[in-house]
Protein backbone atom coordinates (compact mmCIF):
# COMPACT_ATOMS: atom_id res chain seq x y z
CA UNK A 1 0.00 0.00 0.00
CA UNK A 2 2.24 3.16 -1.42
CA UNK A 3 0.71 6.61 -1.58
CA UNK A 4 3.87 8.76 -1.87
CA UNK A 5 4.84 10.90 -4.87
CA UNK A 6 7.88 9.23 -6.37
CA UNK A 7 10.33 11.50 -8.08
CA UNK A 8 11.58 9.38 -10.96
CA UNK A 9 13.02 10.72 -14.16
CA UNK A 10 15.53 9.92 -16.89
CA UNK A 11 18.79 11.68 -17.70
CA UNK A 12 18.73 14.13 -20.55
CA UNK A 13 19.01 17.84 -21.31
CA UNK A 14 18.08 20.53 -23.76
CA UNK A 15 20.27 22.96 -25.66
CA UNK A 16 19.53 26.41 -24.30
CA UNK A 17 21.93 28.74 -26.08
CA UNK A 18 22.62 32.29 -24.97
CA UNK A 19 20.19 32.28 -22.01
CA UNK A 20 20.53 34.06 -18.70
CA UNK A 21 22.32 32.28 -15.85
CA UNK A 22 20.10 33.59 -13.03
CA UNK A 23 18.57 30.11 -12.62
CA UNK A 24 21.98 28.52 -12.08
CA UNK A 25 22.49 27.28 -8.52
CA UNK A 26 21.01 25.22 -5.70
CA UNK A 27 17.37 25.79 -4.83
CA UNK A 28 15.25 24.52 -1.95
CA UNK A 29 11.50 24.61 -1.29
CA UNK A 30 8.60 22.58 0.05
CA UNK A 31 5.52 20.97 -1.42
CA UNK A 32 2.52 20.17 0.74
CA UNK A 33 0.81 16.85 0.17
CA UNK A 34 -1.39 14.71 2.39
CA UNK A 35 -1.24 17.41 5.03
CA UNK A 36 2.56 17.31 5.35
CA UNK A 37 5.46 19.19 3.82
CA UNK A 38 8.24 17.57 1.80
CA UNK A 39 11.47 19.37 0.96
CA UNK A 40 12.38 19.52 -2.72
CA UNK A 41 15.79 20.68 -3.93
CA UNK A 42 16.71 21.49 -7.54
CA UNK A 43 20.32 21.78 -8.68
CA UNK A 44 20.44 23.70 -11.96
CA UNK A 45 23.72 23.88 -13.86
CA UNK A 46 24.84 24.84 -17.35
CA UNK A 47 27.52 23.30 -19.54
CA UNK A 48 28.19 24.35 -23.13
CA UNK A 49 24.78 26.07 -23.30
CA UNK A 50 23.03 22.93 -22.04
CA UNK A 51 20.98 23.23 -18.86
CA UNK A 52 21.06 20.22 -16.54
CA UNK A 53 18.75 19.83 -13.55
CA UNK A 54 18.97 17.31 -10.73
CA UNK A 55 16.35 16.84 -8.04
CA UNK A 56 16.69 15.81 -4.40
CA UNK A 57 13.86 14.79 -2.10
CA UNK A 58 15.75 14.45 1.19
CA UNK A 59 12.67 13.63 3.23
CA UNK A 60 12.22 10.59 0.99
CA UNK A 61 15.98 9.87 1.06
CA UNK A 62 16.10 10.41 -2.71
CA UNK A 63 19.02 12.24 -4.30
CA UNK A 64 20.54 13.08 -7.67
CA UNK A 65 17.58 12.36 -9.96
CA UNK A 66 18.14 13.93 -13.37
CA UNK A 67 15.40 15.77 -15.23
CA UNK A 68 14.64 14.86 -18.80
CA UNK A 69 14.47 18.44 -20.10
CA UNK A 70 15.20 21.92 -18.76
CA UNK A 71 14.02 24.91 -20.80
CA UNK A 72 14.59 28.61 -20.06
CA UNK A 73 11.80 30.74 -21.55
CA UNK A 74 12.24 34.49 -22.20
CA UNK A 75 14.99 34.66 -19.58
CA UNK A 76 12.65 34.75 -16.54
CA UNK A 77 10.72 31.45 -16.73
CA UNK A 78 11.84 27.83 -16.45
CA UNK A 79 10.18 24.56 -17.46
CA UNK A 80 11.58 21.28 -16.10
CA UNK A 81 10.08 18.11 -17.54
CA UNK A 82 9.80 14.68 -15.91
CA UNK A 83 7.84 12.69 -18.54
CA UNK A 84 8.18 9.22 -16.99
CA UNK A 85 6.51 10.40 -13.81
CA UNK A 86 3.97 12.58 -15.62
CA UNK A 87 5.31 15.70 -13.91
CA UNK A 88 6.42 19.20 -14.85
CA UNK A 89 7.77 22.07 -12.79
CA UNK A 90 6.87 25.46 -14.25
CA UNK A 91 8.46 28.42 -12.46
CA UNK A 92 9.13 32.12 -12.82
CA UNK A 93 12.17 34.02 -11.48
CA UNK A 94 11.13 36.71 -9.00
CA UNK A 95 13.21 38.59 -6.38
CA UNK A 96 15.93 35.92 -6.45
CA UNK A 97 13.35 33.15 -5.93
CA UNK A 98 11.59 30.79 -8.30
CA UNK A 99 7.81 30.83 -7.88
CA UNK A 100 6.11 27.91 -9.57
CA UNK A 101 3.81 24.90 -9.65
CA UNK A 102 4.83 21.24 -9.56
CA UNK A 103 2.28 19.39 -11.71
CA UNK A 104 1.96 15.63 -11.22
CA UNK A 105 -0.82 13.14 -11.91
CA UNK A 106 -3.52 15.78 -11.86
CA UNK A 107 -2.19 17.56 -8.76
CA UNK A 108 -0.95 21.15 -8.91
CA UNK A 109 1.43 21.67 -5.98
CA UNK A 110 2.81 25.16 -5.30
CA UNK A 111 6.60 25.13 -4.98
CA UNK A 112 8.57 28.29 -4.18
CA UNK A 113 12.33 27.77 -4.37
CA UNK A 114 14.97 29.83 -2.56
CA UNK A 115 18.73 29.61 -2.86
CA UNK A 116 20.51 27.54 -0.24
CA UNK A 117 23.95 26.19 0.56
CA UNK A 118 25.19 23.30 2.64
CA UNK A 119 24.12 19.66 2.94
CA UNK A 120 20.56 18.40 3.04
CA UNK A 121 19.89 16.24 6.05
CA UNK A 122 17.69 13.15 5.88
CA UNK A 123 15.34 11.96 8.64
CA UNK A 124 17.30 10.03 11.24
CA UNK A 125 16.50 6.49 12.33
CA UNK A 126 17.85 6.45 15.92
CA UNK A 127 16.26 3.11 16.83
CA UNK A 128 18.11 1.05 14.20
CA UNK A 129 20.06 -1.52 16.26
CA UNK A 130 23.81 -1.06 16.51
CA UNK A 131 26.40 -3.82 17.07
CA UNK A 132 27.71 -5.35 19.25
CA UNK A 133 24.52 -7.20 20.16
CA UNK A 134 23.97 -8.85 23.57
CA UNK A 135 22.45 -11.96 22.00
CA UNK A 136 23.17 -14.66 19.43
CA UNK A 137 22.33 -13.97 15.81
CA UNK A 138 22.43 -16.38 12.88
CA UNK A 139 21.02 -16.66 9.39
CA UNK A 140 18.79 -19.67 8.80
CA UNK A 141 17.31 -21.41 5.74
CA UNK A 142 13.82 -22.89 5.86
CA UNK A 143 12.16 -25.37 3.52
CA UNK A 144 8.45 -25.12 2.79
CA UNK A 145 6.00 -27.60 1.32
CA UNK A 146 6.43 -25.76 -1.99
CA UNK A 147 9.71 -26.98 -3.50
CA UNK A 148 10.26 -23.66 -5.29
CA UNK A 149 9.99 -21.67 -2.05
CA UNK A 150 12.95 -21.65 0.31
CA UNK A 151 12.90 -18.94 2.94
CA UNK A 152 15.90 -17.25 4.51
CA UNK A 153 15.77 -15.33 7.75
CA UNK A 154 17.53 -14.25 10.92
CA UNK A 155 17.18 -15.99 14.29
CA UNK A 156 18.12 -14.02 17.39
CA UNK A 157 18.31 -15.81 20.74
CA UNK A 158 19.29 -14.62 24.24
CA UNK A 159 22.72 -15.57 25.58
CA UNK A 160 21.22 -16.83 28.83
CA UNK A 161 21.03 -20.59 29.31
CA UNK A 162 17.84 -22.61 29.31
CA UNK A 163 14.75 -22.23 27.14
CA UNK A 164 13.12 -18.97 26.15
CA UNK A 165 9.78 -17.71 24.89
CA UNK A 166 9.92 -17.35 21.11
CA UNK A 167 8.04 -15.73 18.25
CA UNK A 168 8.09 -15.50 14.47
CA UNK A 169 7.33 -12.16 12.79
CA UNK A 170 4.96 -12.07 9.80
CA UNK A 171 5.01 -8.92 7.67
CA UNK A 172 2.19 -6.96 6.08
CA UNK A 173 1.10 -6.87 2.45
CA UNK A 174 3.56 -6.23 -0.35
CA UNK A 175 7.04 -7.59 -0.91
CA UNK A 176 8.77 -7.33 2.47
CA UNK A 177 12.25 -8.32 3.59
CA UNK A 178 12.96 -9.76 7.01
CA UNK A 179 13.17 -6.27 8.56
CA UNK A 180 9.82 -5.24 7.02
CA UNK A 181 11.83 -2.32 5.65
CA UNK A 182 9.94 0.76 4.55
CA UNK A 183 11.33 4.25 3.92
CA UNK A 184 14.57 3.43 5.73
CA UNK A 185 12.62 2.24 8.75
CA UNK A 186 13.26 -1.37 9.80
CA UNK A 187 10.47 -2.09 12.28
CA UNK A 188 10.96 -5.85 12.46
CA UNK A 189 14.67 -5.45 13.20
CA UNK A 190 13.87 -2.93 15.94
CA UNK A 191 11.20 -5.25 17.35
CA UNK A 192 13.40 -8.36 17.18
CA UNK A 193 16.30 -6.54 18.83
CA UNK A 194 14.12 -5.23 21.66
CA UNK A 195 12.41 -8.55 22.38
CA UNK A 196 15.62 -10.58 22.27
CA UNK A 197 17.34 -8.16 24.64
CA UNK A 198 14.44 -8.93 26.97
CA UNK A 199 14.73 -12.71 26.85
CA UNK A 200 12.54 -13.61 23.85
CA UNK A 201 13.90 -15.47 20.81
CA UNK A 202 12.76 -14.05 17.46
CA UNK A 203 12.80 -15.41 13.90
CA UNK A 204 12.12 -12.97 11.08
CA UNK A 205 12.40 -13.85 7.39
CA UNK A 206 12.34 -12.53 3.83
CA UNK A 207 9.03 -13.06 2.02
CA UNK A 208 9.09 -15.55 -0.86
CA UNK A 209 10.87 -14.01 -3.83
CA UNK A 210 12.32 -11.22 -1.69
CA UNK A 211 15.90 -10.82 -0.47
CA UNK A 212 17.50 -14.24 -0.20
CA UNK A 213 14.22 -16.19 -0.27
CA UNK A 214 13.17 -17.98 -3.45
CA UNK A 215 9.75 -18.35 -5.06
CA UNK A 216 7.31 -16.22 -7.04
CA UNK A 217 5.73 -13.55 -4.87
CA UNK A 218 3.46 -12.19 -7.60
CA UNK A 219 1.37 -15.36 -7.94
CA UNK A 220 0.84 -15.95 -4.22
CA UNK A 221 -2.26 -15.27 -2.12
CA UNK A 222 -2.72 -14.80 1.62
CA UNK A 223 -3.11 -18.56 2.01
CA UNK A 224 0.22 -19.20 0.28
CA UNK A 225 1.89 -16.72 2.65
CA UNK A 226 0.21 -18.53 5.54
CA UNK A 227 1.79 -21.81 4.40
CA UNK A 228 5.19 -20.09 4.28
CA UNK A 229 4.75 -18.59 7.74
CA UNK A 230 3.69 -21.94 9.22
CA UNK A 231 6.85 -23.55 7.83
CA UNK A 232 8.85 -20.82 9.59
CA UNK A 233 6.94 -21.41 12.81
CA UNK A 234 7.55 -25.16 12.67
CA UNK A 235 11.25 -24.53 12.05
CA UNK A 236 11.47 -22.25 15.08
CA UNK A 237 9.70 -24.77 17.32
CA UNK A 238 12.50 -27.28 16.64
CA UNK A 239 15.36 -24.95 17.59
CA UNK A 240 17.41 -25.44 20.75
CA UNK A 241 16.67 -23.00 23.52
CA UNK A 242 13.04 -22.48 22.50
CA UNK A 243 10.35 -23.03 25.13
CA UNK A 244 7.75 -24.99 23.16
CA UNK A 245 5.10 -24.17 25.76
CA UNK A 246 5.65 -20.45 25.17
CA UNK A 247 5.99 -19.99 21.42
CA UNK A 248 3.83 -17.71 19.30
CA UNK A 249 3.37 -15.43 16.33
CA UNK A 250 3.45 -11.66 15.86
CA UNK A 251 1.77 -10.55 12.63
CA UNK A 252 1.55 -7.02 11.26
CA UNK A 253 -1.36 -5.91 9.04
CA UNK A 254 -1.87 -8.83 6.61
CA UNK A 255 0.41 -10.76 8.96
CA UNK A 256 -2.27 -10.13 11.59
CA UNK A 257 -4.70 -11.97 9.32
CA UNK A 258 -2.27 -14.82 8.69
CA UNK A 259 -1.51 -15.41 12.39
CA UNK A 260 -5.03 -16.62 13.31
CA UNK A 261 -5.18 -18.75 10.15
CA UNK A 262 -2.11 -20.64 11.38
CA UNK A 263 -3.30 -20.73 14.99
CA UNK A 264 -6.56 -22.45 13.99
CA UNK A 265 -4.73 -25.35 12.38
CA UNK A 266 -1.58 -25.65 14.48
CA UNK A 267 -1.98 -26.37 18.20
CA UNK A 268 1.71 -25.67 18.78
CA UNK A 269 0.92 -21.95 18.50
CA UNK A 270 0.53 -20.87 22.13
CA UNK A 271 -0.26 -17.17 21.59
CA UNK A 272 -0.64 -14.61 18.81
CA UNK A 273 -0.06 -10.85 18.67
CA UNK A 274 -1.93 -8.92 15.99
CA UNK A 275 -0.36 -5.59 15.06
CA UNK A 276 -3.11 -3.72 13.18
CA UNK A 277 -4.61 -7.04 12.20
CA UNK A 278 -7.97 -6.81 10.39
CA UNK A 279 -11.21 -8.04 11.92
CA UNK A 280 -13.34 -7.38 8.83
CA UNK A 281 -12.93 -8.44 5.18
CA UNK A 282 -10.83 -6.50 2.72
CA UNK A 283 -14.05 -5.48 0.97
CA UNK A 284 -14.63 -3.19 3.97
CA UNK A 285 -11.01 -2.29 4.69
CA UNK A 286 -10.06 -1.07 1.19
CA UNK A 287 -12.78 1.59 0.72
CA UNK A 288 -12.42 2.65 4.36
CA UNK A 289 -8.67 3.04 3.89
CA UNK A 290 -9.00 4.96 0.62
CA UNK A 291 -11.54 7.37 2.09
CA UNK A 292 -9.48 8.10 5.21
CA UNK A 293 -6.26 8.64 3.27
CA UNK A 294 -7.99 10.91 0.75
CA UNK A 295 -9.34 13.03 3.58
CA UNK A 296 -5.90 13.19 5.23
CA UNK A 297 -4.57 14.32 1.84
CA UNK A 298 -7.01 17.23 2.03
CA UNK A 299 -8.89 16.23 -1.12
CA UNK A 300 -12.15 17.97 -1.88
CA UNK A 301 -15.03 16.37 0.03
CA UNK A 302 -17.16 16.06 -3.10
CA UNK A 303 -14.33 14.23 -4.87
CA UNK A 304 -13.93 11.92 -1.85
CA UNK A 305 -17.64 11.09 -1.94
CA UNK A 306 -17.52 10.23 -5.64
CA UNK A 307 -14.34 8.17 -5.28
CA UNK A 308 -15.83 6.29 -2.32
CA UNK A 309 -18.91 5.40 -4.37
CA UNK A 310 -16.68 4.23 -7.24
CA UNK A 311 -14.50 2.11 -4.95
CA UNK A 312 -17.51 0.41 -3.40
CA UNK A 313 -19.03 -0.29 -6.82
CA UNK A 314 -15.77 -1.89 -7.98
CA UNK A 315 -15.46 -4.06 -4.90
CA UNK A 316 -19.11 -5.14 -4.90
CA UNK A 317 -18.77 -6.19 -8.53
CA UNK A 318 -15.62 -8.22 -7.80
CA UNK A 319 -17.20 -9.96 -4.79
CA UNK A 320 -20.29 -10.86 -6.83
CA UNK A 321 -18.33 -12.04 -9.88
CA UNK A 322 -15.09 -13.40 -8.39
CA UNK A 323 -15.25 -16.70 -10.34
CA UNK A 324 -15.94 -15.07 -13.71
CA UNK A 325 -13.01 -15.92 -16.06
CA UNK A 326 -13.59 -12.61 -17.90
CA UNK A 327 -13.78 -10.56 -14.70
CA UNK A 328 -10.88 -8.20 -15.49
CA UNK A 329 -12.09 -7.26 -18.97
CA UNK A 330 -15.72 -6.83 -17.94
CA UNK A 331 -14.78 -4.85 -14.84
CA UNK A 332 -12.66 -2.47 -16.93
CA UNK A 333 -15.69 -1.62 -19.06
CA UNK A 334 -17.79 -1.09 -15.94
CA UNK A 335 -15.18 1.17 -14.32
CA UNK A 336 -14.86 3.31 -17.45
CA UNK A 337 -18.64 3.81 -17.47
CA UNK A 338 -18.78 4.56 -13.74
CA UNK A 339 -15.98 7.12 -14.05
CA UNK A 340 -18.00 9.02 -16.62
CA UNK A 341 -21.31 8.68 -14.74
CA UNK A 342 -19.78 9.93 -11.49
CA UNK A 343 -17.77 12.62 -13.26
CA UNK A 344 -14.55 11.40 -11.64
CA UNK A 345 -11.54 13.62 -12.34
CA UNK A 346 -9.04 11.71 -14.48
CA UNK A 347 -5.34 12.69 -14.18
CA UNK A 348 -4.08 14.69 -17.14
CA UNK A 349 -1.42 12.08 -17.85
CA UNK A 350 -3.95 9.33 -18.69
CA UNK A 351 -7.48 8.64 -19.99
CA UNK A 352 -10.61 7.16 -18.44
CA UNK A 353 -10.16 4.00 -20.52
CA UNK A 354 -6.53 3.51 -19.50
CA UNK A 355 -7.27 4.27 -15.86
CA UNK A 356 -10.16 1.79 -15.90
CA UNK A 357 -7.98 -0.97 -17.38
CA UNK A 358 -5.19 -0.37 -14.87
CA UNK A 359 -7.60 -0.35 -11.94
CA UNK A 360 -9.37 -3.51 -13.10
CA UNK A 361 -6.07 -5.35 -13.50
CA UNK A 362 -4.85 -4.31 -10.05
CA UNK A 363 -8.12 -5.15 -8.31
CA UNK A 364 -8.55 -8.61 -9.82
CA UNK A 365 -5.19 -10.25 -9.24
CA UNK A 366 -5.25 -13.40 -7.10
CA UNK A 367 -3.96 -11.71 -3.95
CA UNK A 368 -6.46 -8.86 -4.08
CA UNK A 369 -9.45 -11.11 -4.78
CA UNK A 370 -8.51 -13.30 -1.83
CA UNK A 371 -8.03 -10.29 0.44
CA UNK A 372 -11.40 -8.84 -0.53
CA UNK A 373 -13.25 -12.11 0.07
CA UNK A 374 -11.54 -13.62 3.11
CA UNK A 375 -13.29 -13.25 6.50
CA UNK A 376 -10.91 -12.71 9.44
CA UNK A 377 -13.78 -13.44 11.82
CA UNK A 378 -14.02 -16.98 10.48
CA UNK A 379 -10.53 -17.70 11.80
CA UNK A 380 -10.44 -15.44 14.85
CA UNK A 381 -13.50 -17.20 16.30
CA UNK A 382 -11.69 -20.56 16.12
CA UNK A 383 -8.47 -19.42 17.82
CA UNK A 384 -8.04 -21.12 21.20
CA UNK A 385 -4.77 -19.55 22.32
CA UNK A 386 -4.39 -16.12 24.02
CA UNK A 387 -4.63 -13.27 21.53
CA UNK A 388 -3.36 -9.70 21.81
CA UNK A 389 -4.95 -7.36 19.25
CA UNK A 390 -3.29 -3.94 18.96
CA UNK A 391 -4.40 -0.88 17.03
CA UNK A 392 -3.06 2.62 16.49
CA UNK A 393 -5.58 5.39 17.06
CA UNK A 394 -4.33 7.24 13.95
CA UNK A 395 -4.08 4.17 11.69
CA UNK A 396 -5.66 5.01 8.34
CA UNK A 397 -4.94 1.63 6.73
CA UNK A 398 -6.53 -0.76 9.23
CA UNK A 399 -8.62 1.79 11.05
CA UNK A 400 -10.02 1.73 14.54
CA UNK A 401 -13.41 2.87 13.25
CA UNK A 402 -13.78 -0.22 11.03
CA UNK A 403 -11.92 -2.88 13.01
CA UNK A 404 -11.96 -2.18 16.75
CA UNK A 405 -15.55 -3.02 17.68
CA UNK A 406 -15.70 -6.22 15.58
CA UNK A 407 -12.40 -7.37 17.09
CA UNK A 408 -13.66 -6.70 20.63
CA UNK A 409 -16.85 -8.64 19.98
CA UNK A 410 -14.98 -11.60 18.50
CA UNK A 411 -12.37 -11.85 21.27
CA UNK A 412 -14.51 -10.92 24.27
CA UNK A 413 -15.04 -14.48 25.49
CA UNK A 414 -11.55 -15.84 24.84
CA UNK A 415 -9.16 -16.77 27.63
CA UNK A 416 -6.42 -14.18 28.23
CA UNK A 417 -7.43 -12.12 25.19
CA UNK A 418 -6.60 -8.40 25.14
CA UNK A 419 -7.60 -5.63 22.71
CA UNK A 420 -5.72 -2.36 23.10
CA UNK A 421 -5.64 0.96 21.21
CA UNK A 422 -2.50 3.12 21.41
CA UNK A 423 -3.35 6.84 21.37
CA UNK A 424 -1.50 8.82 18.71
CA UNK A 425 0.06 5.87 16.88
CA UNK A 426 -0.27 5.13 13.17
CA UNK A 427 -0.34 1.91 11.14
CA UNK A 428 3.40 1.36 11.74
CA UNK A 429 2.96 2.06 15.48
CA UNK A 430 4.90 5.31 15.24
CA UNK A 431 3.89 8.44 17.14
CA UNK A 432 2.16 10.43 14.38
CA UNK A 433 0.36 13.68 13.66
CA UNK A 434 -2.04 12.77 10.86
CA UNK A 435 -1.56 9.03 10.42
CA UNK A 436 -1.16 9.49 6.67
CA UNK A 437 1.19 6.98 4.96
CA UNK A 438 3.07 9.90 3.43
CA UNK A 439 4.06 10.89 6.97
CA UNK A 440 5.82 7.60 7.77
CA UNK A 441 9.11 8.65 6.19
CA UNK A 442 9.29 11.95 8.08
CA UNK A 443 8.97 10.40 11.53
CA UNK A 444 12.31 9.53 13.10
CA UNK A 445 10.73 7.03 15.50
CA UNK A 446 10.44 3.53 14.03
CA UNK A 447 8.34 1.95 16.80
CA UNK A 448 6.83 3.63 19.84
CA UNK A 449 8.64 2.66 23.08
CA UNK A 450 5.22 2.28 24.72
CA UNK A 451 4.23 -0.23 22.04
CA UNK A 452 7.47 -2.19 22.45
CA UNK A 453 7.13 -2.41 26.22
CA UNK A 454 3.46 -3.40 26.03
CA UNK A 455 4.17 -6.29 23.64
CA UNK A 456 7.15 -7.51 25.64
CA UNK A 457 5.28 -7.48 28.95
CA UNK A 458 2.26 -9.30 27.50
CA UNK A 459 4.38 -12.05 25.94
CA UNK A 460 6.39 -12.66 29.12
CA UNK A 461 3.30 -13.00 31.30
CA UNK A 462 0.84 -14.74 28.98
CA UNK A 463 0.15 -18.42 29.50
CA UNK A 464 -2.11 -20.68 27.44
Amino acid sequence: MKYLILFIAIVSSLNASCQTNQFIGDWLGKIKISGIELRIALHINEHDNIYITKLDSPDQNTFGISANKTTIIENDSILIDFPLMGAIYNGKFKNDEIHGIFHQNGFDLPLILSRYSGELTTPKRPQIPQAPFPYKEKEVKIKTKNETVKLVGTLTTPFTKGTHPAVILISGSGQQNRDEEIMNHKPFWVLADYLTRNGIAVLRYDDRGVGKSTGDFTKASTFDFADDAEAVFNFLSKQKGVDKSHIGIIGHSEGGLIAPIIATRNSAVKFIVLMAGPSVPGSIIIPDQQELIARASEEDEKDIEKETVLNKQIIEYIVSNSTNPNLTQELALKIERWIRELNITVPKSTTAKTLARQTAYTMTNEWMKTFLLISPQEYLEKVNCPTLALFGEKDLQVSVRANLQPMQQILINGKNNTVHVFPGLNHLFQTAKSGSPSEYQLIEETLSPDFLEFVKNWILQVKN
